[in-house]
């Protein structure tokens, strides 16, 4: 199976030509695209390994010449229980890859980019990087001990999922902590700097969510 796994949902995606880049620098990759998902490969000229969903944001003459391509369909009923970037993790995971990158997944409905952020829990529980990606973005939950390199000057943002994470040390970062606590309800881990070209983070307890901007001068709107 591959090591590197793609999941493109039908969110917002971004630069497509950062999105094409991100791509190519992997090897040894699946595409997996979440019914609608399928349009943003599209736009870089790039097809499925897997298409998953309900399908109904797909024609059933593209389907025809999925399977025709050799495209993996899995066709969900649309009356079912998980999204259908839920299922698509799911697939992916048992496909035992090294990596998980989902594109996609943020902008547009509030309820599904949400959901998506808290699907990452599931590769801390389960030993896999997964990230959400953007051209602006990575966000991920935290292992025991994350490392960046060769990030200095990347904003960084820290975010509980979890009630209350503990024994949160940073190390090569503006405002350092040892050994401290972030709880959900605070704002404190919000815009923190990277100031060294090795950084770390290591936390003992809970799910605490990262998210790593790639350029300092390249933002996103600020609410």
């Amino acid at each position: 199976m591959a090591q590197n796994i793609i999941i493109v949902s039908g969110g917002r995606l971004g630069d497509a030509a950062f999105f094409r880049e991100s791509l190519d620098q992997l090897a040894d990759k699946m595409l997996i695209a979440c019914d609608s998902g399928a349009r943003h490969l599209a736009t870089v000229n790039l097809e499925p390994d897997v298409l998953i969903g309900d399908m109904d944001s797909v024609s059933e003459e593209i389907l025809a010449n999925y399977k025709r391509r050799g495209v993996t369909i899995v066709r969900h009923p649309a009356d079912k229980d998980f999204t259908d970037t839920a299922l698509a993790l799911d697939y992916a995971l048992d496909s035992d890859p090294s990596r998980i990158d989902i594109w996609g997944a943020q902008g547009g409905r509030i309820d599904h980019a949400l959901a998506n952020i808290f699907l990452l829990i599931r590769g801390r529980e389960k030993g896999v990087p997964i990230r959400l990606m953007d051209d602006y973005s990575e966000m991920f939950v935290s292992q025991p001990r994350s490392v960046f390199d060769h990030a200095e000057g990347c904003l960084v943002s820290l975010i509980a999922l979890s009630p209350e994470v503990r024994g949160v040390t940073l190390l090569g970062f503006c405002y350092p902590l040892e050994d401290e606590a972030l709880s959900m309800s605070a704002s404190r881990g919000i815009s923190n700097m990277i100031m060294a070209d090795h950084a770390e983070i290591h936390i003992r307890f809970g799910d605490l969510l990262v998210i790593r901007y790639w350029k300092k001068d390249v933002m996103p709107e600020v609410l």
